[in-house]
């Protein structure tokens, strides 16, 4: 299969007429030859503008069977996918539309405001909107556009399939560059690692403009599964999807899970159709993962990597979620892909040591749009370094102490911000927290937890800090504590530790996180 528009063509030829999208909020049903018929439709439609091969379309979208128009659409024309984070702010949109070159915007109806006050800042030729009336003057009805002749053009492997921003967590955001071969051949690597099979029933929650959701959206669609949208996150639409449409699978990030576990009316839902949950993209504590392995009574399968990665490396398997020292894992290398956790000089760390991540295989990226030496900086001699920091043992599986960026150095003690928040995450009153290192003019910096507690539920700085002195090394220890009603997220449902740690550092020269 050269491109993923052939990953949908098997499915056609072989069963038309099963549901490939139901799509719970729009009440649409597609079967796999609809959307074929509507992707190349899709794809006729940009020709038809004089959008030519190689084009990059920006959306702006919540989670609907478009997307499929567009995964699968775009691959027929040989244009690029641009999906953009709904929580961008309107600079952060202008620069990654006028970076990434976009000349089509597709957007929803809820975003014409925002649209409207950066049109004229930005180099994009067609508006479309995929719902309703245009709400301004020029803007294409997406009916209209793919009311048109249907068009397949050639399109081989090593054109890009998409350009993913990534998530800014680490500073400014760059355009990830991804071809077919690299979308495919990560399909093919959780396939061939988990044993998915083409009766599977995936539900999407996730958004589906971060790359973390289509880890598994490529690989269900390949094996000739169905996929059930719900528009956006939402613990009760999670919930009822699950039970009124028999789900199977989901990928759900970690914040996702906490939430659904710790929703009130949890008990009220079936989840017996629920074979397998997903779950990655940023780190999970044991006790949050075991309450939830017991909450939803399925398989459990960690999904680790990043948007530069396709975006899997390594995965942590159900019966490995039966071993509890391996809970903290992330696991170990995909079929197809190798991992190895090495010193700065490049060489394999000892089992337990600490190094970082670096990894190849036809899943890694083909680089970074317009930014050859930020490319150079982490593609090396066919590796990608991480930037991620974990030791490995003997057995081969990858534990993840740290993004690099997240590290504590506290009078010369490296402190792992995820080894702090597990902790935290033991007491029954916390829902959610953050670990960052906060400036102190004797240690260099000291350990801050911020920290979100459960509703009904009370605890003072005092008693979060012993309860923490109990459990790790006085120094790991935070040495203040604040509460807030909610932490700063991502689109995709990650924390924002950047947002967080700068509002301790904002005015100092140097930051030594």
């Amino acid at each position: 299969m050269r491109n993923l528009l052939q990953t949908l063509e098997h499915w056609v030829k072989l069963n038309p007429n099963k549901e490939l999208v139901i799509d719970v909020d729009n009440d649409v049903r597609y079967t796999y030859a609809q959307v074929y018929d509507r992707a190349k439709r899709l794809a006729g439609g940009l020709k038809k503008l004089g959008v030519k091969k190689g084009a990059r379309i920006a959306n702006m979208m919540y989670n609907s069977y478009i997307y499929y128009d567009l995964y699968y659409g775009l691959s027929a024309g040989g244009y690029i996918l641009v999906p953009l984070n709904l929580r961008l702010s309107p600079q952060e949109l202008i620069y990654q539309i006028n970076d990434s070159g976009a000349s089509v915007l597709l957007f929803d109806p809820d975003f014409s405001d925002t649209v409207l006050k950066i049109k004229n800042e930005i180099n994009v030729k067609h508006f479309v909107c995929t719902y309703g009336d245009p709400p301004f003057e020029g803007v294409i009805k997406y009916d209209d556009l793919i009311n048109a002749e249907p068009y397949v053009a050639e399109v081989e492997e090593q054109d890009l399939f998409g350009i993913y921003y990534t998530g800014g967590t680490t500073g400014k955001a760059k355009g990830v560059m991804l071809s077919h071969k690299n979308i495919i051949s990560n399909a093919v690597h959780l396939i061939l690692t988990t044993g998915m099979r083409g009766d599977h029933i995936a539900l999407h929650a996730a958004p589906m403009f971060h790359l973390a959701d289509g880890a598994v959206n490529f690989g269900v669609t390949l094996v000739g599964g169905t996929h059930v949208l719900v528009k956006r996150f939402e613990p009760l639409a999670v919930m009822e999807a699950i039970q009124k449409e028999k789900v199977t699978c989901t990928l759900l990030v970690p914040t996702m899970i906490n939430m659904v576990i710790n929703h009130p009316a949890v008990k009220e839902y079936d989840f017996s159709s629920m074979r397998i949950v997903f779950y990655g993209a940023s780190p999970i504590a044991p006790d949050v993962l075991k309450r939830a392995i017991d909450v939803f009574d399925c398989d459990f399968i960690q999904l680790y990597g990043m948007t530069e990665a396709g975006p899997i490396l390594t995965i942590l398997l159900p019966e490995d979620h039966k071993k509890p020292e391996l809970l903290s894992a992330a696991g170990r290398q995909a079929i197809g892909v190798e991992v190895r956790v090495v010193d700065e000089n490049g060489n394999d760390v000892a089992p337990g040591g600490v190094g970082e991540v670096i990894a190849r295989g036809d899943n890694i990226m083909v680089g970074y749009w317009g930014k050859p030496l930020q490319t150079e900086e982490v593609l090396r001699d066919r590796w990608y370094w991480t930037q991620d920091l974990a030791r490995i043992d003997e057995n081969n599986y990858i534990y993840i102490v740290d993004r690099a960026k997240d590290m504590i150095i506290s009078g010369g003690e490296n402190i792992y911000s995820v080894e702090v928040e597990a902790v935290i995450y033991k007491h029954p009153a916390v829902l959610e927290v953050a670990v960052v290192g906060a400036p102190d003019e004797k240690w260099g910096e000291v350990v801050k937890a911020v920290v979100v507690l459960k509703p009904g539920k009370e605890v003072d700085e005092k008693e979060l800090i012993d309860f923490c002195k109990q459990h790790i090394a006085s120094y790991k220890v935070p040495k203040s504590i604040d509460f807030v009603e909610e932490l700063p997220k991502s689109g995709a449902g990650k924390i924002l530790k950047r947002v967080i740690r700068d509002k301790y550092w904002k005015g100092r020269e140097r930051r030594v996180a």
